[in-house]
């Protein structure tokens, strides 16, 4: 960006920008920033001749951002914490006064035990904030890249973008989740075993070409693999499990409140184990607010994985 540029840039329009995004209702956009719906109009009028694009288009009950402007929207939410960082980076981060959002994205397995403890953390924190858990999805990846999530917890290594950090937080083994009355439990759970049954695999959405861990181990020792089942709604493989013979490895923190027809159970042999991560942009592009975000959730995590160990 050049320097003319920069100082034709009023960045109130920008707020009004990210507003419109979020709202796509120019009357509403207009409460929210304590405007008349004619000065929204007229805002939206210099963004549309600055950016060169119509940005907004009308639909019935609102507007709809063009594709162009969706690039742009999905850039501003890391684009004012840094303008923040910037202008408050005198100031310490003070999680009690913040009433931002807090977003960490969760893999689908492990979501349901480490939502409610990230949760129960991080409201007693940042009571103000807006506190935004969600199942590592489809978008996930870019969403962190551009700021539009802080930080991510998944199995680690991923094969992901280089403009990405991934620390890893923990080794944990896997486990066996089938019907409780079925025949796996009472045999002598091998690896010959586990290849003799339909298996149902949980998959990661953007990582749904890629075989699972398991499947490269049954390969590795000659045995090839029944997969019966690939999806990424853990509520489907559950599902499947009840209604059927199949099984479906999961990782040892898997904590989902099961029904009273299914149960977990070890292999009984080897030492099958996966790392889990922390994911989030690189240090020199973090803000104050994912720095304190990230220490808390990998704080949290390991204390969650120590207490889960001395049970056990």
């Amino acid at each position: 960006m050049d320097d003319t540029t920069l100082l034709r840039l009023d960045f109130n329009l920008l707020k009004l920008l990210k507003i419109l995004g979020e709202e796509k209702n120019t009357k509403r956009a207009a409460d929210r920033m304590f405007l008349s719906q004619p000065a929204v109009s007229k805002g939206l009028k210099k963004l549309r001749a600055y950016f060169d694009d119509e940005l907004f288009v009308r639909q019935q009950y609102g507007v709809l951002p063009t594709p162009y402007c969706q690039d742009i929207l999905d850039k501003l939410p890391r684009l004012f914490e840094v303008l923040g960082d910037v202008f408050d980076g005198h100031a310490q981060f003070s999680p009690t006064d913040y009433s931002g959002e807090l977003s960490v994205a969760i893999n689908t397995s492990i979501y349901r035990p480490l939502s409610r403890v990230f949760f129960e953390h991080l409201n007693q924190l940042a009571p103000k904030a807006t506190l935004k858990l969600v199942n590592w999805g489809w978008s996930t990846e870019e969403d962190i890249k551009n700021g539009k999530i802080h930080c991510g917890i998944n199995y680690y290594p991923l094969e992901i973008s280089k403009t990405l950090a991934q620390k890893k937080l923990a080794t944990v083994p896997f486990k066996i989740c089938c019907h409780k009355d079925h025949p796996f439990v009472t045999s002598r759970r091998t690896l010959k075993d586990l290849a003799e049954q339909p298996i149902a695999l949980l998959v990661m959405p953007d990582f749904v070409n890629k075989r699972n861990m398991i499947e490269d181990i049954l390969i590795q020792h000659g045995f090839q693999p029944k997969v019966k089942l690939r999806a990424d709604q853990l509520s489907i493989c559950l599902n499947i499990l009840k209604k059927s013979e199949a099984v479906m490895p999961v990782s040892d923190i898997f904590d989902f409140e099961l029904s009273s027809n299914l149960t977990l159970v070890d292999l009984s042999e080897g030492d099958y184990t996966s790392g889990v991560g922390l994911i989030q942009p690189y240090r020199n592009s973090v803000t104050p607010v994912t720095r304190w975000l990230t220490s808390q959730v990998e704080q949290v995590f390991k204390r969650y994985h120590s207490t889960r160990n001395n049970q056990e």
